[in-house]
């Protein structure tokens, strides 16, 4: 207890140390402010967007289209993988195309979700599913193939069935790396989403960077940049959370 107050000590005393100095070149204009921006300014400017709504509106337009994404991919994904685990030669046949699918630049194929898709919502939760699908796949497959490999052969050789083998063995194995890619996939389809906001526009939290940015405004943007932080740190807390709540059920 005494070890993470004093950690959490350090962190807090880290980041006010940094916007006093930031600050401080602010005000003593060693940088322009208006290309670096103020922490007394965005901070004021944060809390009263927040007051107003403002950024409470747009987290609620884009949690929606991650909630989606999240779900979709999150689902796709575990089917995938459970079909690749269950049939090597599935993942043979389709490791070189999830591969290849897997490099590709997701902002660029965002104009192309806009075009298909159109400037709704619809555009955003596929930018987010082509990113949370391929992360959630790769760990779940890696997590799969991390069972010990003398746990599979004492399992087979007390005669357990191939489907009870994988359900009570290869399942319960791979759910760390399972949540460690439902984790890291969240905050990925947060800044899948973002972009696509960034790129399409809306209402969204990357409207918002996007309208700051557009009208010089440093302040505005780091104000936002604040929520996001707020946002992606709270989902993988959440995220978090949920895991050791199943690591009970899997110990």
């Amino acid at each position: 207890m005494y070890e993470r107050v004093t950690l959490l000590l350090g962190q807090l005393a880290i980041i006010v140390a940094w916007f006093l100095v930031w600050e401080w070149t602010a005000r003593a204009e060693l940088l322009p402010p208006a290309f670096i921006g103020q922490p007394s300014v965005f901070l004021d400017m944060f809390a009263a967007n927040v007051a107003d709504g403002t950024f409470l509106k747009a987290t609620a337009i884009t949690l929606q289209a991650v909630a989606i994404a999240f779900v979709i991919g999150s689902v796709l994904a575990l089917l995938t993988a459970l079909a690749m685990s269950v049939f090597p030669m599935l993942e043979k046949l389709l490791s070189p195309v999830i591969d290849a699918l897997n490099a590709l630049p997701r902002v660029a194929l965002i104009p192309l979700f806009i075009l298909w898709f159109g400037l709704g919502v619809t555009q955003k939760v596929a930018s987010g599913v082509s990113i949370m699908y391929f992360i959630l796949l790769s760990y779940t497959l890696a997590g799969a193939k991390s069972t010990g490999p003398d746990l599979m052969l004492l399992a087979k050789s007390l005669g357990i069935s191939r489907a009870a083998i994988f359900r009570r063995v290869v399942v319960p194995s791979a759910v760390p790396a399972i949540f460690a890619g439902l984790r890291l996939g969240m905050i990925y389809t947060v800044l899948g989403v973002i972009t696509a906001e960034l790129i399409a526009g809306g209402k969204g939290i990357g409207t918002l960077v996007s309208y700051y940015s557009n009208t010089f405004n440093p302040n505005g943007v780091f104000a936002t940049l604040i929520m996001l932080i707020i946002i992606t740190s709270t989902l993988a807390a959440l995220m978090s959370a949920a895991e050791r709540s199943i690591g009970k059920w899997r110990s």
